[in-house]
């Protein structure tokens, strides 16, 4: 993780995958950190944030952005404005076509009354991409049970993200 989310500040947190282990040391994992360029996917809780390290991303890059805006604190004072929902597309379109969006604060608040969903809505959305393909979703369903509170409600809000995130990038 890097920053702090207190005071307005953005986290950034890199997360790798490594299907087997190789006899030869240096083609396996020796660091958590994405290199430049080299990210398959982005999962952003707020649409400027898939913008904030764009250094990472290329044309493999796949985007699930939820379209609940936070604007910091520079566009409540009316010192910057906070680009539509169109132009953060269409700059990440200059990286990849795989742009996709869903209203995951929406979908937690209709299902559960709560935002608190939102980072499981989320991951069920980025499952639907397939760049994160050697994991079942059972075995998420496992860790759901024996590590969060309130296991029923986030099982559903993973198949929810998931089933959401399936319809929106099948309309592509």
């Amino acid at each position: 993780m890097h920053g702090l989310a207190q005071r307005e500040g953005a986290i950034s947190s890199h997360t790798r995958y490594q299907k087997e282990i190789f006899e030869d040391d240096r083609k396996n994992l020796q660091s958590p950190l994405i290199c430049y360029g080299d990210a398959d996917l982005y999962i952003c809780f707020e649409p400027v944030e898939a913008l904030r390290r764009g250094i990472f991303a290329s044309n493999k890059t796949t985007f699930v952005i939820n379209t609940r805006t936070i604007p910091p604190i520079l566009i409540t004072a009316d010192l910057e404005e906070y680009p539509s929902l169109e132009k953060i597309k269409e700059i990440l379109k200059g990286y990849s076509d795989e742009v996709f969006f869903m209203n995951a604060t929406e979908l937690s608040l209709e299902k559960f009354n709560s935002n608190q969903q939102v980072n499981i809505i989320m991951l069920g959305f980025a499952i639907a991409t397939g760049k994160i393909p050697f994991i079942e979703i059972e075995h998420y369903e496992e860790v759901i049970k024996e590590w969060l509170r309130d296991p029923d409600d986030n099982i559903q809000a993973l198949q929810i993200g998931l089933e959401e995130g399936i319809k929106i990038i099948k309309k592509k």
